[in-house]
């Protein structure tokens, strides 16, 4: 039987930079990803993070961060989840 990890709560990081963002999920014994497992986020603000803010997690669980706006004034396409478990774009 797999020993449950302890529970922290997940840091809100929406409308924070993606660097700090990143670091704050790490600081909380968390993982960041981009959406679908994608590498973490290097630049853009934030907008939309699975599980939410203050929701319990397992350390060393996944965060998702979706973000928008880079440096060089592109803008990634944002997904989210949909209902059946895949993402959809917004």
């Amino acid at each position: 039987m797999r020993r449950r990890r302890p529970v922290t709560e997940v840091p809100d990081v929406v409308g924070l930079n993606a660097a700090d963002a990143c670091d704050i999920v790490r600081a909380a014994g968390l993982v960041p990803y981009g959406p679908d497992y994608a590498d973490e986020p290097m630049s853009g603000t934030v907008t939309e993070q699975r599980p939410i803010g203050t929701a319990g997690a397992e350390q060393g669980s996944p965060v998702f961060l979706w973000t928008r706006g880079h440096p060089d004034g592109a803008d990634v396409v944002l997904t989210q989840p949909s209902k059946a478990g895949s993402l959809d774009p917004v």
